[in-house]
């Protein structure tokens, strides 16, 4: 078993005068530190300038831990700027009208995506796990599942996943949420990125999900948030050498100003820069007593220099800069230092440990980790304040920062002066409380609570199913030869003991099926449930005279047959959201043809079997968007089932019921063996929760927690009939 890490590029820099320089990103420094006894292996595309050739003459131990891609020079610059940097950038940074799809460039971002798992799965072995990472490689988990290989597989996204209602413009959403979706964990550095993930898959591939798992083509997808950090360690130790202290006793020297603001950032139009320059300009205005003792020290990274937008970006950067400095520059004072370059290392320290407030104002950021550098960097004894924009992952991250919505000028100039005004003492405890959060959690840490994520045994779900061939006599006789004590069933109705008919009302109780319970249930060792979304009055209707209990609107109310009582299992208030829920499906079956709503007591359904295919399917996950937003936070759950938007009483669930049914009549049955039947989502609440042993059954090829399928709902009438007709042993009364 190996660790295989599939990047964009190899890490290293640069490859030039035969000679490979590695680099140093945070990737890198967190997967060093790791400790696995696992041998690591890292794939990627060849740095510039290498060819196959050239490869076979490094060193051994270089060929050993890396595995290069070549992709033809015009497919990446299509795959790499085409897409990953004009269209997946901008979309997933907000940016959506800056986006340039032309669907050449598509195309050979799927043929480099393929190319790389492609070459991923030659070198891989039964037991491997894949860890993909990032926007570049968005199809590579789907491309390497195609591959059938007994591999695990994670994806890591390190830019922000946007809202879904964003996303959804993309012109390739489907191809990209089914390529994620071939992996097994799936991983992202904030919460609200994982819920914009979760909505997308809803709203666009109508794939329901809980954020912590989903089932897709058969298997259980795990979801994470995994914030990334930095190598603690090392920057604290190089902030405290000899270096950076020459660096800052430098620049401490040569200060004529009291305040210094730092802003450290690629020249990129996410990083708000502008932004920047806007709220820095309000400080001054409406501080006047500052103008001549802040500066603001502005270190633009170059970026993609070559490309128009952002030679556009840079211009009128250094126009506001000139600007800024025109309006309020004094003789030995400049407003705003700005160097278009990066710096060394220490320096970079040294800075982080002059500046009175690190000031970042994306607009939209995956993490921003310069805001974790400068924390761990400062001086205990005087250290300087973050101001964060809270469009940053590291926003939920950092808990004593001062957040700005950096399009509010006037509010973010208030919030840098609030930094550069706050107490020593308030300074100290809010610096060494995050210190201490970050010493703890650091790169590597996130490295190995992602690993282990994705590497704890997981039996998969598609392993598990088999297919009941039903018209195999040998399959059904060693299949019923495992029930050896009395059977309790659990029977769902549509679509399990009759057909799903266009309208509810129609989906009658055959006589034919009447008649093969009743003989099911005078076998002495069978007890019968029907646990069905339909109300009790419909159930007792259609079971009359049948010795069954019946479970209405998924166990909200019971029926005891041998009892012959009813029940409520809700204690919730209905009415705090059942009016509510009544208008807006009320709404809806107004506007959407076909549509209707069936009243329940502590349900209410919206029908649209009956309407226009697409239209209908677009109207419901509009209507359960619309539900789960008006009524979160009242006891209710909102769920899609087939051709069904239902709203109910959070009680009202069938893994709920079950649980609650079990333990009651384990306490009189200690012996029995259990089968359940279903067809739609509401019954996988059911099969999630039986105990380990019993004898679940899926109807259908949707995705489910079941062990066992039956391909059509015909199929369970002729299981039923083999159930009462099959030769069961006597089986011992309980004591």
């Amino acid at each position: 078993m190996r660790w295989i890490i599939v990047s964009n590029r190899l890490p290293f820099s640069k490859f030039e005068n035969g000679e490979l320089k590695k680099s140093s990103g945070g990737l890198v420094t967190a997967l060093s530190g790791v400790h696995t006894e696992a041998p690591m292996l890292w794939a990627g595309i060849a740095p510039d300038g290498m060819t196959p050739s050239l490869w076979a003459e490094q060193p051994d131990d270089i060929k050993k831990a890396y595995h290069p891609v070549f992709v033809n020079e015009s497919d990446y610059e299509h795959y790499y700027n085409g897409i990953s940097n004009d269209v997946f950038w901008p979309l997933f940074h907000y940016e959506g009208g800056r986006i340039k799809f032309d669907p050449v460039n598509w195309q050979s971002f799927m043929a480099v995506n393929r190319q790389i798992a492609d070459a991923i799965a030659e070198i891989s072995q039964p037991g491997d796990f894949i860890w993909v990472h990032d926007f570049h490689l968005f199809l590579v988990p789907q491309y390497l599942r195609e591959r059938d290989l007994n591999v695990r597989i994670g994806f890591f996204l390190h830019i922000p996943f946007p809202s879904s209602e964003l996303f959804r413009q993309l012109p390739v959403r489907e191809e990209l949420l089914k390529g994620v979706l071939g992996a097994d964990l799936i991983g992202f550095h904030d919460y609200a990125y994982l819920r914009h993930f979760c909505n997308a898959l809803l709203g666009v591939l109508d794939v329901d999900s809980n954020m912590l798992s989903l089932h897709w083509q058969n298997r259980n997808i795990r979801l994470g948030v995994f914030p990334v950090s930095i190598d603690v360690e090392n920057f604290m130790q190089t902030a405290a050498g000899p270096v950076t202290e020459a660096f800052y006793q430098r620049y401490k020297a040569n200060r004529h100003y009291s305040h210094l603001v730092l802003g450290v950032d690629r020249l990129d139009y996410s990083k708000g820069l502008i932004l920047k320059l806007q709220m820095f300009k309000a400080l001054l205005e409406q501080h006047p007593e500052l103008q001549g003792q802040v500066s603001l020290l502005q270190i633009a990274i170059p970026t993609r220099q070559d490309v128009e937008e952002y030679q556009k970006l840079r211009a009128e950067f250094e126009r506001l800069v000139g600007e800024i400095n025109g309006a309020f520059s004094r003789p030995n004072y400049v407003p705003v230092q700005y160097m278009y370059s990066s710096v060394g290392f220490q320096e970079l320290l040294a800075l982080y440990q002059l500046a009175d407030v690190m000031l970042v104002t994306s607009r939209r950021d995956g993490m921003n980790l310069v805001a974790l550098e400068y924390i761990v960097s400062q001086k205990l004894d005087n250290p300087g304040m973050v101001v964060l924009s809270e469009f940053t992952g590291a926003a939920s991250m950092l808990s004593s920062v001062l957040t700005i919505n950096p399009w509010d000028a006037f509010g973010s100039a208030e919030k840098i002066y609030q930094a550069l005004m706050m107490p020593l003492d308030e300074r100290q405890l809010r610096n060494q409380a995050m210190q201490e959060f970050l010493k703890g959690y650091t790169a590597t840490d996130w490295a190995a609570s992602f690993m282990e994520e994705l590497s704890e045994d997981v039996v998969s779900i598609e392993r598990l199913q088999i297919e009941m061939k039903l018209l195999e006599p040998a399959f059904m006789d060693n299949f019923l030869s495992r029930i050896t004590s009395p059977l309790l069933l659990f029977l769902d109705y549509d679509g399990t003991l009759v057909p799903i008919r266009s309208e509810p009302k129609l989906a009658t109780l055959p006589e034919s099926t009447r008649e093969l319970l009743m003989k099911l249930t005078s076998l002495p060792h069978i007890e019968v449930v029907i646990i069905s979304g339909r109300d009790l009055n419909f159930l007792r209707e259609q079971f009359q005279g049948v010795p069954v209990s019946l479970a209405a609107e998924h166990g909200a109310k019971l029926y005891d047959h041998q009892r012959d009582e009813s029940v409520s299992l809700i204690w919730t208030a209905i009415d705090a959201w059942y009016p509510s829920a009544e208008r807006i499906m009320t709404d809806y079956s107004r506007r959407v043809p076909g549509s209707l709503v069936e009243h329940k007591e502590y349900s209410i359904a919206w029908h649209y079997r009956k309407s226009p295919a697409e239209f209908g399917r677009y109207q419901a996950r509009k209507l359960k968007e619309e539900l789960e937003v008006g009524l979160s936070n009242l006891p209710v759950s909102i769920l899609s089932g087939d051709k069904v938007i239902e709203a109910r009483a959070v009680e009202a669930n069938k893994g709920y019921f079950i649980r609650n049914f079990l333990e009651s009549y384990f306490s009189e049955h200690a012996q029995t063996a259990i089968m359940a039947i279903g067809d739609d989502v509401t019954d996988e609440d059911m099969m999630q929760v039986l105990p380990d042993g019993s004898f679940t059954i899926k109807v259908g090829k949707a995705q489910t927690w079941a062990r066992y399928r039956l391909a059509e709902q015909s199929d369970v009438l002729t299981l039923l009939k083999t159930l009462s007709e099959h030769q069961w042993p006597n089986f011992e009364p309980e004591a």
